[in-house]
């Protein structure tokens, strides 16, 4: 997979991402939130498909590529690798330091990622951007190391 990427002046960024077979997904972030998908099937010219996404639907989107929602079951030396890493639903309770606090506040140590907030009665915040907000009874669902998840857990 080959990926390049474009700064479009006054629009944002366009990533284009080449695969094996020689199809390519072009993508345009805007500076908005907005997303463009294009798929281009093999060499040519004009996308096969296209689709607008929101900001949060790319969010979404993301968390189901990356495997937040679902967890394909991994096979061969995949397995094995993704045995060294480990994933911790982390709650935020209250009194805690983490209450009210901005998510691009959040000190995570190195090898540690925040994938998701889950709060109660709320659609889950896959990826949450950085000025969200955590509250009492969020949860942090977050992966890496299994050392720096245990630092990040130690921090909180």
């Amino acid at each position: 997979m080959r990926v390049e990427e474009a700064v479009l002046p006054g629009v944002g960024r366009k990533f284009t991402i080449t695969v094996s077979s020689g199809d390519r997904l072009v993508i345009v972030v805007h500076h908005s939130g907005k997303r463009e998908l294009q798929y281009f099937e093999g060499p040519a010219e004009e996308p096969t498909a296209a689709l607008d996404l929101t900001d949060e639907e790319a969010r979404e989107l993301g968390a189901i590529l990356a495997g937040v929602l679902f967890h394909p079951e991994a096979v061969g030396d995949t397995q094995s690798k993704l045995g060294q890493k480990v994933i911790e639903w982390l709650r935020v309770l209250p009194g805690s330091p983490l209450v009210g606090k901005r998510v691009e506040s959040l000190s995570l140590p190195e090898g540690a990622h925040l994938l998701a907030v889950d709060r109660p009665g709320a659609p889950l915040i896959p990826h949450p951007a950085p000025d969200t907000v955590l509250e009492v009874g969020d949860t942090l669902v977050v992966a890496g190391t299994r050392e720096a998840v245990e630092a990040l857990k130690r921090s909180l």
